[in-house]
């Protein structure tokens, strides 16, 4: 992933007035620190910088086997989306890169709540960067996850068609098929579903026959459903795409159970579950799905306790 020059420092005087609104964030676990982000704001243009370097930071750190603790890093992902910052994506990018677990101890589960939604809006090229994290092995899979899902969020903002977004995830799936890339194929597969892949069935199948797609993550029958459920099922999934970007982060995490005292439930870490078919003239309230997608922070589904990522998650590769 590339990397642009840093941005101009910001003068000492000034950088020094920001330190107690990063202190504050830094320090923010249980409730939203709602004046420090007013603040961050108001100095969005000395702030951006900071908020790079604490990215850059907690990077170098991490590698180092000394992730830092504090939420810094966490609240600095989202005001650099909310103030529109490209200039930070070479930062966000490094950190995103960290092998292992290393995103989530940085980002908690702002890895699969938002990241696409980060990417898609300051990417000037997004598809070559989605193309790379899906291809890339040394990511955390659920990073490289969210490359494939950035795709709905580019055929949902008019950036890609259906068919467009069809064909390039299908390209990848053959790749990944022919590599024996299983973690890949999986994620493509979940995310093709969502597009009413009639078009990529063939290769999907194929995926299948070679035992490349973990049916723990999606089976077969949840393809043809989709299939089978056309643009009906297709105008569904569009309807339920997040926006791209962050509009606001008080807003966005103002209801996240870590900072709410009526803890509602947390925001998804995995993709949705398949929808069953319903007419577009009649979209009526979906039911529970019986197939259902395990997010990293389930129970898992063995029954031993354990969280899915410290139990069978942990074996899957």
């Amino acid at each position: 992933m590339t990397e642009l020059d840093r941005p101009d420092e910001p003068a000492p005087e000034a950088d020094a007035a920001l330190d107690p609104i990063l202190a504050e964030l830094d320090a923010a676990y249980h409730e939203l620190p709602v004046e420090a982000i007013q603040e961050a704001r108001r100095h969005r243009d000395a702030m951006a910088p900071r908020l790079i370097e604490v990215l850059r930071q907690a990077s170098a750190a991490a590698r180092s086997g000394k992730a830092p603790e504090g939420q810094a890093p966490f609240f600095a992902l989202f005001l650099l989306a909310e103030f529109q910052a490209k200039e930070a994506l070479p930062a966000i990018l490094e950190a995103f890169s960290l092998p292992g677990e290393l995103p989530f101890d940085l980002f908690g589960d702002a890895v699969t709540a938002v990241l696409a939604r980060v990417l898609v809006a300051l990417a000037d090229d997004p598809i070559e960067l989605f193309d790379r994290m899906i291809e890339d092995r040394g990511l955390n899979e659920f990073v490289r996850w969210e490359g494939a899902q950035a795709y709905q969020l580019l055929v949902r903002d008019g950036r890609l068609s259906r068919l467009e977004a069809v064909q390039r995830l299908q390209q990848h799936l053959r790749q990944a098929t022919q590599r024996d890339d299983h973690t890949a194929a999986g994620l493509l597969v979940s995310e093709l579903v969502c597009l009413a892949p009639a078009e990529a069935y063939e290769d999907i199948v194929e995926a299948y026959r070679r035992d490349v797609v973990d049916t723990f993550w999606i089976g077969l029958e949840d393809v043809e459903k989709g299939i089978a459920e056309g643009e009906a099922g297709f105008l569904q999934w569009q309807a339920r795409c997040p926006p791209t970007g962050i509009g606001d982060t008080i807003a966005e995490l103002e209801n996240w159970a870590c900072f709410s005292e009526q803890s509602p439930p947390s925001p998804p870490v995995a993709r949705p579950p398949i929808p069953p078919a319903v007419s577009v003239q009649d979209p009526l309230p979906l039911p529970e799905p019986t197939t259902r997608r395990v997010g990293r922070n389930d129970p898992c589904p063995c029954g031993s306790g354990k969280k899915f990522k410290k139990c069978c998650g942990s074996r899957r590769g």
